[in-house]
């Protein structure tokens, strides 16, 4: 067994669902720090998905709901935080507003 930490997401969310992090094949990956910093002066907002292999974004997998951040605050999003991701399974976001929230993701990922 190999046990891997990575810098999985480092980057402001744009204001479409987007593909955060995908767990490898033949991989378990569990999120170890998950955290949103708006980079502006007035409050936007952030979703996170934990996407199923196969499946598609939804309400059905939301782990974390239009989430208003502050200005100049960073949330540290327990909701994200302990996720565990079989092979394939996606973690994806979407902001209120584009290139306004900085998110830093970081997993261990079994293999």
């Amino acid at each position: 067994m190999a046990i891997s930490l990575k810098n999985a997401y480092l980057a402001q969310v744009p204001a479409a669902d987007t593909t955060l992090y995908t767990c490898p094949a033949n991989t378990t990956a569990r999120v170890l720090k998950c955290t949103v910093t708006n980079d502006t002066t007035t409050a936007q907002t952030i979703s996170f998905n934990k996407i199923p292999s196969g499946d598609a974004a939804g309400v059905a997998n939301l782990i974390l709901n239009l989430k208003a951040i502050g200005n100049k605050e960073t949330y540290e999003c327990p909701e994200v935080v302990g996720q565990v991701l079989d092979a394939g399974d996606i973690i994806s976001g979407i902001a209120g507003a584009a290139d306004q929230l900085t998110t830093v993701i970081d997993v261990v990922e079994i293999v």
